[in-house]
């Protein structure tokens, strides 16, 4: 009686184990399936980037919102590094443009920013003519407002079909990382396999010497070698 007591123990002990490591092993895979997002060099990319700088007022410069290049042209942070990341993976770029642009004041920008946040606004976007059924990845670059995207990303991945897709987001922030937005990322482009790990997000002050950290993160993804 106590063999056949002890071969039942053992035998639903051996039931209870298998279960819990089958159950752990499917955790892990869903784990890794939702973090590890494949970036392939050979996959048909684009990089699409919002970018704003500020031209006037008295935070201008504190807000560092721009680049100055060698040839006296500004450019917006995250266009700054979209350009690199296009001329390493040499990856078309298309820029999302509001149809009513964003103000060049910096206390005007802030205001209307922040309004748009409050009223959870989305604005309209220009037709920038890119058939995104052409491309398997997007780069999404963009710059953090008061803690999130800027409005016009959301009208951007909320207007298509990107189910199926893996989006690569980078940005540049004031202190802030990425607060979360990847997370908004996922939300807005229903379907789509964002990469949530190993994610460039560069300080706006750093900005103009970080060409450096934008390849070793491209090389760090496998977007090239």
């Amino acid at each position: 009686m106590k063999k056949i007591l002890l071969l039942f123990l053992s035998s639903l002990l051996f039931l209870l184990v298998g279960c819990t490591q089958a159950k752990e092993k499917e955790r892990d895979q869903s784990k890794n399936e939702d973090n590890n997002v494949l970036v392939k060099a050979d996959s048909k990319s684009i990089i699409i980037y919002f970018s704003k700088p500020e031209m006037t007022g008295v935070d201008t410069m504190a807000g560092a919102s721009r680049v100055a290049l060698g040839d006296g042209k500004l450019v917006g942070n995250v266009q700054m590094l979209a350009q690199w990341i296009g001329e390493e993976t040499k990856f078309p770029i298309s820029g999302i443009e509001p149809v009513e642009s964003y103000p060049n004041n910096h206390d005007k920008l802030v205001e209307q920013a922040t309004e748009e946040r409050t009223k959870n606004y989305r604005p309209k976007i220009q037709d920038n003519n890119i058939n995104l059924d052409d491309f398997d990845t997007i780069y999404l670059g963009y710059p953090i407002w008061w803690g999130d995207m800027p409005m016009a990303l959301y009208s951007f991945l909320e207007s298509h079909d990107l189910s199926g897709k893996t989006i690569i987001p980078f940005s540049s922030h004031g202190g802030s990382g990425l607060a979360g937005t990847v997370n908004s990322i996922k939300e807005s482009a229903k379907g789509a396999n964002v990469l949530n790990q190993d994610i460039l997000t560069i300080s706006r002050d750093n900005i103009p010497n970080s060409r450096k950290e934008v390849n070793k993160w491209l090389k760090s993804i496998g977007a090239i070698k």
